[in-house]
């Protein structure tokens, strides 16, 4: 069982790119976290698992000719941020908006301008994308990156292929935000923030 939502937020133009799942990513790291690609996040290999949705993520990018993505500090942390929030919380059921946070009201756009992500800027954009899944292979990396790219109607593919977007930043929970999927061992959930920024 799965449950994603994406969401854009422009502050400037954006203007959105082309198409493509599969290989790996040549960047560095992405031999080590292929070993997690089929894992579910624990609190103990969050590191590893972020690092793998990111060489998803720009693997997905090489195959459509985009240049990889730079991970960011200050979006890993408001994407973290939502993604433990969520998991712990579990309001991400079907018809529930997964971006904003129903006890602290915090979306995308305040998460990420209060973790410090490009201030005074000349122009800049944002997006994120969420998925939660359980079940046999639907708590993974791979599983995440699958829907958004190939399954998901809601607009993902275009924001993990965007030529405008740069930064990347990636959080990753153990456990379901979905409170079908509570009681589940084999639950992922995770929120990947991606912004560009030009002062």
């Amino acid at each position: 069982m799965k449950h994603a939502i994406s969401i854009l937020g422009v502050a400037g133009a954006v203007v959105w790119g082309a198409p493509a799942m599969g290989a790996t990513a040549n960047a560095p790291g992405c031999n080590a976290a292929a070993a997690y690609y089929d894992v579910v996040p624990t609190s103990a290999n969050r590191v590893q698992i972020g690092q793998a949705v990111h060489c998803l993520i720009d693997a997905e990018r090489a195959k459509a000719g985009l240049a990889p993505l730079t991970r960011n500090g200050p979006l890993d942390s408001a994407a973290t941020s939502h993604a433990n929030a969520a998991a712990s919380l579990k309001w991400w059921r079907p018809g529930a908006n997964s971006h904003n946070n129903p006890q602290t009201g915090s979306t995308p756009g305040s998460r990420i301008t209060a973790a410090g992500y490009c201030p005074n800027p000349r122009s800049w954009a944002y997006a994120e994308t969420t998925y939660t899944g359980w079940g046999p292979g639907a708590g993974t990396p791979r599983a995440a990156v699958r829907w958004w790219v190939y399954v998901s109607t809601f607009g993902h593919r275009q924001i993990v292929l965007s030529p405008t977007m740069a930064d990347v930043g990636i959080g990753a929970a153990a456990g379901s935000a979905d409170p079908a999927g509570a009681s589940a061992r084999d639950g992922g959930t995770y929120v990947v923030d991606f912004g560009r920024c030009q002062r």
